[in-house]
């Protein structure tokens, strides 16, 4: 269910790229710079219409390659970004989307292809109970989004803190406590109530070793004769 899902947000942002390059030049330009070698504006072409027929393999060579002669192009970064996110390759997706955002910060699109992928990577996460992968992503998504939505993903991440905070709870284990607030030091109610356990945890066992000591002394022969 998850791949078909997959796959059919893979042909949709297909169809945005081959309809993209007549619509947002900004984005997806159609036609390369004058500034390119003959070679290279021959690739660009040729990786324009195999994108446009939707031979998303052939686009994705041929993109590389023009990569690899122009490491500084935003549309190649940009156009693999969708390319892999179609393949329903989404580490690669990210990774290339990331990469064009260095290129260009402000842009706006490209920020929510990023967002999107990311967002499923992190679906995937928490299907696999990669929680702390999970929270990653979605912090990453929430420093790309507005803040009318920061709040919603906010929560998100709250919610999982709590799941895995619930899982220490019942570990009862000082090193999965303290593993918790090096995590998450700032989890809302959470990191507290770990200090607080913590702090509990280590006065309670020097009160049992003075204990210990005290019945240990008191049971000593040699302690009874002095």
């Amino acid at each position: 269910m998850k791949l078909f899902k997959c796959g059919i947000i893979g042909f949709i942002i297909l169809n945005y790229i081959s309809f993209g390059c007549t619509k947002a030049p900004s984005q997806f330009a159609a036609i390369p710079s004058q500034s390119l070698s003959t070679i290279d504006r021959e690739l660009f072409k040729r990786a324009v219409l195999h994108q446009s027929k939707g031979q998303i393999d052939s686009a994705i060579l041929l993109w590389s390659k023009f990569l690899k002669r122009n490491p500084n192009s935003f549309t190649a970064r940009n156009n693999l970004g969708l390319l892999y996110y179609a393949k329903d390759e989404i580490v690669q997706a990210i990774y290339y989307s990331e990469q064009g955002l260095k290129l260009r910060p402000d842009e706006i699109q490209l920020k929510k292809n990023l967002v999107r992928a990311l967002k499923v990577q992190s679906a995937i996460f928490e299907e696999n109970r990669e929680f702390d992968e999970a929270i990653m992503n979605l912090r990453r998504v929430i420093q790309l989004s507005s803040a009318g939505e920061q709040e919603a993903l906010e929560r998100q991440v709250e919610s999982l803190e709590d799941f895995i905070f619930e899982q220490v709870r019942r570990s009862s284990s000082m090193e999965q406590y303290q593993e918790f607030l090096k995590k998450y030091p700032h989890s809302l109610g959470n990191s507290d109530e770990a200090r607080l356990w913590i702090k509990n945890k280590v006065q309670t066992e020097k009160i049992n070793n003075q204990d210990a000591l005290f019945s240990s002394s008191q049971s000593d022969p040699k302690t009874e004769l002095k």
